[in-house]
């Protein structure tokens, strides 16, 4: 793949409001809808819509990532790293949470969640409302996701893992302009860009994932 920032025309240091103006700069101009099947360059402008989408999506997830390292860097400076993160290794299902995990780290959502149905309702605990949230967020349903994290964070408070999930889902959803949980109500509020469904999904699906890493 070609520079992400090279296919849209900007700077490395270009803040993220500059990213998604060139973004959507080049989209209008490159939209397949823009052009009839009948003209010859009808093709080349799907593959550079293409191309477009691949460098934005390569530019968020490189930022979301940094941002998200940089504040678990902050904040085990500040505590000395103080918290428990992941499940019980107590827990009678610890070893399919940790095999759901594995499977949620290399995106394989499906397979994932297919673990999680089949511990008996009663006996799910924290850790599986944690890696259900992933499993939502990954799919979208934002609103489902978001409660399964409360209830992993109510379940276990002392969480450092799960109370930093809630913080960033809050954070990265409140950026992008999409559905997302604040002061005990589920609002909406417009980004203002015509793929703020997109951003949602694809961002946080992937900033929950990347923070689901594997047992500890």
């Amino acid at each position: 793949m070609k520079d992400p920032y090279q296919v849209l025309g900007i700077s490395p240091s270009a803040s993220d409001e500059e990213v998604k103006e060139a973004y959507r700069a080049l989209a209008r101009k490159y939209h397949p809808d823009n052009y009839s099947s009948d003209n010859p360059l009808a093709d080349l402008a799907t593959e550079k819509m293409q191309e477009i989408n691949e460098a934005y999506d390569a530019i968020k997830n490189e930022r979301i990532d940094a941002k998200m390292r940089a504040g678990t860097n902050r904040q085990n400076a500040g505590t000395g790293g103080a918290g428990r993160t992941g499940g019980d290794p107590n827990d009678p299902h610890y070893a399919a949470y940790c095999e759901a995990r594995r499977y949620l780290n290399s995106r394989r959502v499906s397979a994932a969640d297919g673990i999680l149905s089949r511990i008996p309702e009663n006996e799910r605990s924290a850790e599986w409302h944690f890696l259900k949230s992933v499993v939502l967020m990954h799919r979208g349903w934002m609103n489902d996701a978001m409660r399964e994290l409360e209830t992993a964070c109510g379940m276990d408070p002392d969480n450092r893992e799960y109370q930093e999930a809630k913080e960033m889902f809050n954070r990265s959803a409140s950026g992008y302009g999409s559905t997302y949980y604040n002061e005990g109500a589920y609002r909406r509020e417009s980004a203002g860009c015509c793929d703020a469904d997109f951003c949602t999904t694809l961002c946080l699906a992937n900033l929950l994932c990347n923070l689901c890493g594997g047992c500890r």
